[in-house]
């Protein structure tokens, strides 16, 4: 049983689909976000082969910017604290079964994933919730401070294939979430990536090895 590490930079992240950009009008809800992006993503350009039972380690440098998985991990927590207990329980259930895995709080919050949803949907889904005005500006106000602090990051990810007949090679898929934040303090990408992946292949194809790992930010 071995354990192998690889280290690339320069890799590319390949979104499941071409970004729904919400344009912004005046009537459009304050104090929300928009989902551009959400779906199963691809980092491009590692070059590693994992062989069968074993495990190894993968650190890459992405041409991105991306919110840290500390950050997601605050603005979870801050999100969940608003909740209340069945609401909570739904959360769980859900990240059981997403492969949106840390960021499921988010794809439930606008009911799942492979979509989009403009800034007035999300903002009645959270009221929908049991979130209150004054719960959604002080998310929202997080939100975008988190998103204004984005750096290019790296991820540090740990491959299992210990349980495995066959070697794993190739891409990393791990899901991401993007879009808008919008505030009266102003409006602001973000990207979010998720703590859990597949490495050779896809969930939905049966192959590949699970992995996790962070999103750990460079600057």
């Amino acid at each position: 049983m071995g354990k192998l590490n690889i280290t690339a930079t320069g890799v590319v992240f390949k979104d499941p689909r071409p970004p729904v950009v919400a344009e912004i009008s005046a009537g459009d809800a304050s104090d929300s976000f928009s989902i551009e992006v959400s779906g199963m993503g691809q980092l491009v350009g590692l070059a590693y082969s994992i062989p069968a039972h074993t495990s190894g380690s993968i650190k890459a440098t992405l041409q991105i910017s991306a919110m840290s998985s500390q950050d997601v991990a605050n603005l979870n927590a801050l999100a969940q604290s608003m909740l209340d207990a069945s609401y909570k329980e739904q959360v769980t259930e859900h990240e059981k079964t997403s492969a949106s895995a840390n960021l499921s709080v988010w794809t439930w919050f606008f009911g799942g994933g492979g979509a989009s949803a403009s800034y007035e949907k999300t903002r009645d889904t959270m009221k929908s919730k049991g979130l209150t005005d004054d719960q959604i500006t002080q998310l929202m106000t997080a939100f975008l401070d988190l998103a204004t602090k984005m750096s290019t990051v790296e991820i540090d990810f740990y491959v299992n294939n210990l349980e495995n007949d066959y070697s794993v090679s190739g891409d990393l898929y791990l899901y991401t979430v993007s879009g808008s934040i919008k505030t009266e303090k102003g409006t602001q990408q973000y990207r979010m990536l998720a703590d859990d992946a597949a490495a050779g292949g896809a969930p939905a194809t049966g192959g590949g090895a699970p992995s996790t790992g962070k999103i750990i930010p460079l600057n």
